[in-house]
């Protein structure tokens, strides 16, 4: 697994991330699917700007139908405008490239994922695991 912005401060499980891959990614028919998982090829770094060395690394990429979406775990922490930068430009991915961005969000992360999207314009689909 590899570590950028976010994936150390949120801790991210990887049964959380094999249990987006199977019930979300698989179920969904997405090809070409890549994961900050073991087994999975990471995807692709997401430069913030051209004069940063900080960048994303989405938890999962898939594509259908030549359109890629990013899939995400919707979880609490304390660094929100972090969270909010990250899923507002992938959700900004996602739309030049006619896909989604789905947030996969674990019991007890739901009303803090819920406010985030209310609070901030981030165009996301809401998925239970």
């Amino acid at each position: 697994m590899e570590n950028g912005i976010l994936t150390d401060a949120q801790q991210k499980d990887a049964e959380l991330i094999k249990t987006l891959l199977e019930k979300i990614v698989n179920k969904k028919g997405f090809d070409n699917v890549k994961a900050n998982a073991e087994g999975y090829e990471t995807p692709a770094k997401i430069r913030r700007s051209k004069d940063t060395d900080e960048y994303f690394i989405p938890d999962v990429t898939g594509e259908v139908n030549g359109r890629k979406s990013y899939f995400e775990l919707g979880m609490k922490t304390d660094d929100e405008r972090e969270l909010v930068t990250k899923w507002r430009l992938l959700s900004s991915l996602a739309a030049y490239k006619h896909g989604k961005l789905y947030l996969a969000v674990p019991r007890g992360h739901m009303a803090f994922t819920n406010r985030i999207l209310a609070d901030y314009p981030i165009q996301a689909e809401v998925v239970k695991i």
